[in-house]
C-alpha cells in the first residue's frame, strides 16, 4: 500500500495513458477503416490528458524534477542558496493555493455546461485543477519535509 501511494501519480498516470492512446487508436481505426468515426473519443481523451498533464506536474514536484535554472545561485554562499531555496518553495506553495481558490470558482461554474459528445458536464474536466492543486500541495510540503530532513542530518549545507 505504502508503494502505491509513493508512485499514486506514475501508476494512475500510466494507466490513464494507456487507456488514452487505446481511445485514440480505436477512433483511428473506426474513422480510417469502418468509416464510422467515434464522436465521443477526441472529448475523452482530451479530458483524460488532462488528467494525465497534471498527474505529471505532481510526479515532478514529488520527484524535484521540473526544471530549474540555478546556474548563479550555485554561485552564491551555502546560506544564500537555502534562502532562495525557501523562498522558490514559498512562491510556489503561494502560486498553488491561488491556482487552487480560483480554479474552485471557475470549476463551480461549469456545471451547467455539458459535453456535447459525452453529455457529462464540463465539471469533470475543470475539477482536476481543483483536485490536482491540493495533491500538488500536499507532495510539495512532503518533499520540503524530505529535504528539511536531509539537509538537517548534514548539519549545515545546502538542500
Amino acid at each position: 500500500m505504502k508503494k502505491l501511494v509513493n508512485n499514486f501519480e506514475e501508476v494512475i498516470g500510466g494507466c490513464l495513458f494507456i487507456g488514452m492512446f487505446i481511445i485514440l487508436v480505436a477512433q483511428i481505426f473506426s474513422r480510417q477503416f469502418l468509416n464510422m468515426p467515434l464522436i465521443w473519443s477526441e472529448e475523452l481523451a482530451k479530458l483524460i490528458f488532462i488528467y494525465v498533464g497534471l498527474l505529471g506536474v505532481t510526479a515532478c514536484i514529488k520527484d524535484k524534477s521540473h526544471v530549474a535554472i540555478d546556474f548563479f545561485v550555485q554561485k552564491l554562499p551555502p546560506a544564500f542558496q537555502k534562502a532562495i531555496y525557501v523562498f522558490n518553495q514559498l512562491l510556489i506553495l503561494a502560486a498553488l493555493i491561488t491556482i487552487l481558490i480560483i480554479s474552485i470558482r471557475i470549476t463551480g461554474r461549469q456545471a451547467p455546461i455539458d459535453m456535447v459528445s459525452l453529455g457529462i458536464s464540463y465539471v469533470y474536466m475543470y475539477m482536476a485543477l481543483p483536485i490536482f492543486s491540493v495533491l500538488m500541495i500536499l507532495r510539495l510540503i512532503q518533499r520540503n519535509v524530505l529535504d528539511y530532513l536531509a539537509w538537517r542530518n548534514k548539519k549545515g549545507g545546502v538542500v
